[in-house]
């Protein structure tokens, strides 16, 4: 049986590799990385040592003692940044501690356990926190208990109820976590579900009122443009759809309008009619406050209030581009369907409402005050619309894509 060859390796990629292996800290990431052993990046190394320390006329120098200051270098850095590590948390729980004797007068063991150990974390996690400190973990868990269990429950309770009242009863347990966890305190989602539980504070899951069927006339049909398209950017791609809201006496409608890209809520509009002037108002609010560039896409169903002749010239107008979703398919106007569903369940299904005033002031409320600006949406890495949006707004800043169209896909 033949052996294979071996690889071989231009002398380019020898000293592009040990340049990056001088410049990197996790040497087996890099080994992976290229597809070499983490043995052939040490040879190439010292032969390109040897070859740096070659007099003209002898061979190459040893170069020992340099390869030994360098990893007794290397291993002093890693040594002092652990230790800088080490040094930041102690000063930090030290810090905390002498904030909380001046604030409640008390000293000593009772400072240190008077309130939740959990806001002392920071970044770190408990294992973290057990090598810094040298203890092992079930010593510390054994502490906990027995030293403050009271004060370190109530403080985590106190937290998940603040969290609750603050997004109306609305966020589940994986939402809380991810709070928790952006002020500083790294509950296991586990631990959350169960004190929500107990505290009765569970989100609510409201009952779907039943489905009506509607059927209208078929007008004018524009290509459909979402499915070959990928959004890149805020005010590429608007969704659009319209609703109906049961109230005690009568029903009324709502016209939303949404970017594809942060699921914000840029136009709106509510009405006891579904006459043309319904989703004409979203339009002129969404193109007011947004002022999108040309060459825009607008999405709606089939419906004849977005194929009538007022909203199709509003369109063209300001150089937007109509389309519509294929005949009887909601799938593509998932994302405002999914708008819809949340909030009829999280605050319209949640209330009371007698009459259109007062429901125009609670859909008002939720969408600017709470779904733009406050909720955590999965689908935008848990941050709010409007987060989403000045992070974006950043990044594209530094890399001067403000600017960018979208791509069609093939």
């Amino acid at each position: 049986m033949e052996r294979k060859p071996k690889q071989r390796y231009d002398d380019k990629f020898r000293r592009r590799a040990v340049k990056r292996m001088l410049a990197c800290n996790n040497i087996v990431r890099l080994a992976k990385r290229l597809g070499i052993q983490r043995r052939l990046l040490y040879k190439w190394r010292n032969d390109q040592e040897a070859l740096y320390f070659r007099g003209d006329d002898g061979p190459p120098v040893c170069n020992s003692r340099e390869s030994t200051l360098r990893r007794e270098l290397n291993r002093v850095k890693r040594l002092l940044a652990e230790k800088t590590v080490e040094l930041d948390f102690f000063r930090g729980a030290l810090q905390k501690v002498e904030a909380r004797y001046q604030d409640n007068n008390v000293s000593g063991e009772s400072a240190s356990t008077r309130k939740s150990g959990m806001p002392l974390q920071g970044s770190l996690g408990v294992e973290r926190m057990c090598q810094l400190a040298q203890v092992s973990r079930a010593g510390y868990y054994r502490f906990l208990q027995r030293r403050a269990p009271v004060e370190e429950e109530m403080a985590l309770r106190s937290a998940i109820q603040q969290i609750v009242l603050q997004n109306r009863g609305l966020y589940g347990y994986r939402r809380v976590t991810i709070e928790l966890r952006r002020q500083g305190m790294m509950a296991n989602h586990k631990r959350v579900i169960r004190l929500m539980r107990e505290d009765n504070l569970l989100a609510i899951q409201h009952r779907a009122p039943s489905r009506l069927t509607d059927c209208k006339e078929q007008a004018e049909i524009h290509l459909n443009l979402p499915r070959r398209m990928r959004v890149t950017a805020p005010n590429q791609l608007w969704i659009a759809d319209i609703t109906y809201v049961r109230l005690r006496r009568e029903f009324v409608y709502l016209a939303v309008i949404l970017d594809a890209y942060s699921r914000g809520v840029v136009g709106w509009s509510l009405d006891r009619t579904l006459r043309a002037r319904l989703p004409l108002h979203a339009l002129e609010q969404a193109i007011l406050s947004r002022q999108p560039p040309a060459g825009l896409v607008h999405h709606s169903d089939r419906g004849v209030q977005y194929a009538c002749a007022d909203y199709v010239r509003m369109l063209r107008d300001h150089q937007i581009l109509p389309s519509m979703s294929r005949p009887g398919n909601p799938y593509d106007n998932a994302t405002c369907e999914s708008f819809l569903k949340t909030l009829k369940r999280e605050e319209i299904y949640a209330n009371n409402y007698q009459d259109l005033e007062h429901l125009l002031e609670g859909i008002g409320s939720f969408i600017e005050r709470y779904y733009n600006q406050t909720r955590l949406h999965s689908a935008l890495g848990y941050q709010s619309p409007v987060e989403f949006e000045k992070e974006v707004a950043k990044a594209s800043a530094h890399d001067s894509l403000a600017g960018a169209a979208f791509r069609f896909n093939g």
